[in-house]
């Protein structure tokens, strides 16, 4: 077994973990997550991907609970896709940090808002080196909570909608300048 791969396991872990693949109840994951960093005042969802054992509670709602499970269920065929043996893993943790005061709203058609976050990975081999992975990123969140393809078409929906007003605001605007223009050119015939 080549150790230096569990480098790239861990950053696979938490790449997929922290991605628009994590989809649970109405939501991505990440988004259900960062709505309950912004509730609840945690800022960091620490899990043990051998045991199962996740915390702080006030993080691990339905659906994030639920992606935990099934994560920390997928983690030994993880390692064994990358050709490592799950037993030469003798730890293995996800740390995924939020930074609400870094917080930023979006504007725009959608609404919603941005929060930055570090999902670092560490697995220890059973030579007692530690492996880390390390994901670092924005996720934005929305204000509503509509599946994706409605939101692409509600977002579509607006923007014609904004689009042909705009259009028949600027004909408006050239008609009247053209008569306004015509008037003004026909006193000096």
């Amino acid at each position: 077994m080549k150790y230096k791969v569990l480098k790239s396991a861990a950053h696979n872990f938490g790449r997929s973990f922290a991605s628009t693949l994590n989809w649970r109840g109405n939501d991505y994951v990440m988004s259900h997550l960062a709505r309950a960093v912004v509730t609840s005042g945690e800022v960091e969802l620490s899990v043990d991907l051998l045991s199962g054992q996740a915390q702080p509670t006030a993080l691990l709602d339905g659906p994030v609970q639920a992606s935990v499970t099934d994560y920390v269920r997928w983690f030994p065929d993880l390692l064994r896709s990358q050709r490592v043996v799950p037993e030469a893993v003798r730890a293995a943790t996800m740390r995924m940090r939020f930074q609400p005061e870094r917080r930023v709203e979006l504007h725009g058609g959608m609404g919603g808002w941005t929060i930055p976050f570090e999902c670092v990975v560490s697995l220890t081999d059973d030579h007692g080196k530690v492996h880390q992975g390390r994901v670092v990123g924005d996720w934005a969140v929305d204000n509503f909570n509509i599946p994706p393809s409605w939101r692409r078409r509600l977002a579509r929906w607006v923007s014609d909608l904004w689009r042909s007003w705009r259009q028949y605001r600027f004909k408006q605007a050239t008609l009247t300048r053209g008569v306004v223009g015509s008037r003004c050119s026909a006193p000096g015939r």
